[in-house]
């Protein structure tokens, strides 16, 4: 079988070709009243028309996997295989640097970079992962890791690269993510309450790249592209932040991000697909770890209470949802009900598991999508789940590597 493989391309294309970026520090308009441009440094666009910011410096580390010769082959065959990897790092490389130039451009790109650089987060390129998963991006909290699947639409990979720096700086910030001490419930109104936070993010990226930085030069680099990729995918997402950006300053108070946030709980598919993922999660790994009657004081035991899981989604270092929706509640249908199937499922697992306890009472929301996890990655719900027990990665034994 031959090594060259047909490139992935995102699932919806950018209609827009990103500039080209001309590293030159830029004079002459446009200069705030101290004089200079602060961080708009660089210029863009075929002519330099365009102020930009530097890339924000991170830990990338190149695709995986590196080069082994294989004493099987013949020198010749080596040599192709050699080659044909060489030139997939170079084009990784080059989609790469375009796709964090774009993030970094975003305020909220900037800022989630950096705190995940910070925190020690490396980034790589590996399709052997991405694609058992059917998966653009991973974010591997246990190794610290962001993992990028190939693909020649740098506006595309800007997203998913800000949507996995949300979770990594979840996960190296907060103490809001599901693991085995959470009953089963719990765990999934966690685990929609950490992907909506994502995806609320990743579309304040698109928003920034499409409207840019109220703060920034008249003559900054913006870019539809992003937007219009977001608006194909996740419409209602979308839709509830624009709907909020008849005020001005709604795109950088929080404001935009709140009510994204509460889009994704409108998403029927997504529910369904994070509702499979952990009740398979929660089925495979309780017969693991609850052996002994003692064992039930330690898993699938325990909430969280409403105010602490808002408290601690945050947007740039601030709580958005205090500040914008502070009557939030997790507990009531919207952030916590689930399907009728899955109750079934949370039913069941009392039954085998917790027996002693109570049948649990839960909201019902939504309608179940059959085979959710074949409409988002075209895999099994139970290979793209990542959780923490005690506080240490679990990965699903099928396949190796998490997908949040």
């Amino acid at each position: 079988m031959s090594y060259v493989r047909r490139r992935p391309k995102s699932a919806f294309y950018a209609k827009s070709k990103p500039p080209h970026i001309v590293p030159v520090t830029p004079a002459g308009r446009d200069k705030d009243p101290q004089g200079g441009f602060g961080d708009w440094t660089l210029r863009a666009g075929d002519k330099g028309q365009y102020l930009a910011r530097p890339p924000v410096t991170v830990n990338f580390k190149g695709t995986l996997p590196e080069f082994r010769n294989d004493s099987r082959l013949s020198k010749a065959r080596n040599d192709f295989i050699k080659k044909a990897m060489a030139d997939e790092k170079a084009r990784n490389e080059a989609v790469f640097d375009q796709a964090l130039m774009i993030l970094s451009q975003s305020p909220t790109g900037r800022d989630l970079l950096e705190r995940m650089t910070k925190a020690g987060y490396e980034i790589v390129f590996d399709d052997g992962r991405t694609r058992s998963l059917g998966a653009g991006g991973l974010c591997d909290p246990a190794n610290k890791k962001i993992i990028l699947g190939s693909t020649d639409d740098p506006e595309y990979l800007a997203l998913v690269l800000g949507h996995e720096a949300v979770h990594a700086v979840q996960y190296t910030t907060n103490n809001i993510f599901p693991n085995s001490s959470h009953t089963p419930q719990t765990a999934i109104k966690l685990s929609f309450a950490i992907e909506a936070d994502a995806y609320a993010q990743q579309t304040q990226i698109a928003l920034e790249l499409a409207h840019g930085d109220p703060a920034g030069p008249k003559s900054q680099w913006t870019m539809g592209g992003p937007l219009e990729q977001m608006r194909k995918r996740f419409k209602n997402i979308v839709a509830a932040a624009e709907k909020t950006l008849t005020k001005k300053e709604n795109l950088t108070n929080g404001a935009a991000v709140a009510a994204a946030f509460e889009g994704f709980y409108d998403n029927i598919v997504l529910r369904s697909f994070y509702e499979d993922a952990h009740m398979n999660w929660s089925e495979s790994l309780a017969p693991q770890i609850m052996r002994k009657p003692e064992d039930q004081k330690q898993h699938f035991f325990r909430d969280l209470a409403s105010d602490d899981i808002a408290s601690n989604l945050k947007h740039k270092g601030v709580a958005y949802l205090k500040q914008h929706t502070p009557h939030i509640d997790f507990g009531d249908a919207r952030h916590s009900g689930l399907t009728d199937e899955t109750q079934k499922r949370v039913n069941g697992f009392y039954t085998g598991f917790r027996p002693d306890d109570p049948q649990p009472k839960m909201k019902t929301f939504g309608v179940h999508v059959k085979d959710a996890a074949k409409w988002m990655f075209g895999r099994d719900a139970d290979t793209n789940v990542v959780i923490l027990k005690n506080n240490t990665v679990v990965r699903n034994k099928k396949r190796g590597g998490p997908k949040i």
